[in-house]
């Protein structure tokens, strides 16, 4: 509770602060110095932010606890669209044009482009909500709050073999499934994503003898379509699954109509019966053919570094800004 007191004093600060720049703006006095306060403001915000997570995972959810959360969310919430405001407001102003840059743009896209669980701290399921990314507009989205702490966006899930991943160049770039059972993100939203601010991975595995375990990386970036969706960036590895994507780091995404990989007598994504980064092979193969029992199979689901090439029961991969 002490942490929560702390977070609400910061949140009457904050808002009083606002309000003072506010005066300032309908003065017509903005000034450079303006900028920088907005900019400190939302990095203290966001630390703010990871401080409410950190209550809201140390205590339980009575009903009290759960109203204080929320109204403290909703707080934030309503303190975030303000600074979005007052940063719109600055960037069409004649006196600080020269402000309209990609750092502003950033700070203003940040909110709206991933998963940010402002109504329930509570919650310990998953859910559809719409995001805005930039260059698409708005896109449905999976948020999950349970595997590993709030705000994840989910790219992929598979998990009964419904949906058929053998797709084409189009289709992965585009996304293919349904939210509420298998599919796949789409690897152009994925890249304005993971290219709009710092991005954690995490992938979640689990064979058919329901142990479960996990790879997380903590700065994924991919490259551009004209770019073959490069993996460009994996940061640093933890977990427990072993480090199976690291070695088709800076390889392209090969699908069975668009050979990308090394391999100079075949086509990878046709070995693997999948769509995936692949260099002369893979080292995971995590779109690959769903099977409904454990086998060894270079055409199923499998993580080589933890299980070599047998099927496994399920997979879920997850992004979120840092």
């Amino acid at each position: 509770m002490e942490k929560i007191q702390r977070c609400d004093a910061v949140l009457a600060a904050k808002e009083e602060q606002i309000q003072k720049l506010q005066e300032k703006l309908n003065a017509m006095q903005l000034k450079v110095s303006i900028h920088n306060n907005l900019e400190n403001m939302h990095n203290e915000k966001i630390k703010y932010k990871a401080e409410l997570y950190a209550a809201s995972s140390e205590k339980s959810c009575s009903e009290n606890n759960k109203r204080l959360i929320e109204s403290l969310s909703a707080q934030i919430h309503e303190n975030t669209e303000t600074l979005r405001v007052l940063i719109t407001q600055m960037t069409n102003s004649n006196s600080t044009r020269h402000l309209q840059n990609r750092e502003t743009e950033r700070l203003m896209q940040e909110e709206s482009m991933h998963c940010v669980p402002f109504k329930s701290f509570c919650n310990t399921s998953t859910s559809i909500q719409s995001i805005d990314v930039v260059g698409i507009g708005p896109v449905s989205v999976l948020c999950d709050f349970e595997t590993a702490g709030p705000g994840w966006t989910v790219v992929q899930r598979r998990f009964n073999g419904t949906v058929d991943f053998f797709r084409d160049w189009s289709e992965y770039r585009s996304g293919f499934g349904d939210l509420e059972g298998e599919f796949f993100m789409g690897l152009e939203k994925l890249h304005r994503m993971t290219n709009s601010v710092q991005c954690e991975l995490y992938i979640k595995l689990v064979d058919f003898h329901n142990v479960v375990r996990y790879a997380h990386y903590d700065n994924f970036r991919i490259g551009s379509e004209e770019e073959h969706y490069m993996l460009k960036s994996l940061g640093t590895y933890s977990g427990s699954a072993g480090d199976a994507l690291s070695y088709n780091l800076n390889d392209s995404f090969t699908t069975y109509d668009r050979d990308n990989d090394a391999w100079s007598n075949g086509n990878c994504a046709n070995y693997y019966h999948s769509g995936w980064w692949y260099n002369f092979y893979g080292n995971s193969n995590l779109n690959g053919k769903y099977l409904d029992r454990e086998k060894h199979d270079e055409k199923s689901i499998w993580w080589y570094n933890w299980k070599g090439y047998k099927s496994l029961k399920s997979v879920q991969i997850m992004i979120r800004p840092i």
